[in-house]
């Protein structure tokens, strides 16, 4: 399997793993981690927004670090904490299911 091929597989196995997390109906069929990002960013800033309780005990499912989680809250222009949290959350995921990959074979 070529490098752009495994990028895919795993860019669709995160789709999916999100889509159940953040109980998404439907997340489109995302080429990479910034397409994904987006369309996970609108149920990011209404957790963030109106759910901060529920938008933490994500992070801490995802593993998604406290400190990075505080990085991107403090550091961060306002108008791009979500873009930002998405891609975050999308990395984190890849990192997840890259080693759940490679530690099955």
């Amino acid at each position: 399997m070529n490098p752009s091929n495994t990028d895919s597989v795993l860019i669709k196995t995160v789709a999916v793993d999100l889509k159940d997390l953040l109980q998404l109906s439907v997340i489109p069929d995302s080429v990479d981690r910034e397409d994904l990002a987006k369309a996970i960013a609108p149920m990011v800033s209404q957790l963030l927004n109106r759910e901060f309780e529920r938008f933490l005990q994500l992070c801490y499912r995802l593993d998604l670090g406290e400190g990075k989680v505080r990085e991107i809250l403090n550091q961060s222009p306002p108008e791009e904490i979500t873009e930002r949290m998405s891609l975050a959350i999308v990395d984190r995921q890849l990192i997840k299911v890259h080693f759940r990959k490679k530690y099955s074979e």
